[in-house]
């Protein structure tokens, strides 16, 4: 693994288009995977999978919000417009969307979020080796 300075001296050489498209797709990775739905309680499930969106009846996933726009896809203009430097908020506004996240006393948290953001530095050195090759 490289050193962290040398990774910085790798994205320095990048060009600012490179930049933007190892942005928005490393971004939309996590968004995507924290909308990746799995049938919730309500609909019968028995177990879950940490890092995927319970679904009973959407509205859930469909609170996501983006600086405003909502709805489970409200992300992809967001990002499509972002350039290195921007600065955007990404909500789950359902009533009951921390306590999905992290859990309660009678349910383990489903991690939707917090599974893909953990994983964001995956996606960018993904994303970066496809624009290397």
């Amino acid at each position: 693994m490289k050193s962290f300075e040398a990774q910085v001296r790798d994205i320095a050489k990048m060009t600012e288009a490179n930049l933007n498209y190892v942005m928005k797709h490393s971004i939309t990775d996590v968004l995507v995977g924290a909308q990746t739905t799995q049938i919730g309680i309500g609909q019968g499930a028995t177990s879950f999978e940490v890092g995927k969106i319970p679904v009973d009846k959407a509205v859930l996933a469909n609170s996501l919000t983006v600086d405003g726009a909502k709805g489970p896809a409200s992300y992809v203009t967001a990002i499509l417009g972002m350039q290195i430097g921007d600065y955007k908020r990404f909500a789950w506004t359902a009533d009951y969307a921390m306590h999905v996240e992290v859990g309660t006393d009678k349910m383990a948290g489903r991690h939707f979020v917090g599974t893909n953001a953990a994983e964001f530095s995956k996606f960018v050195a993904k994303r970066v080796a496809e624009v290397r090759s």
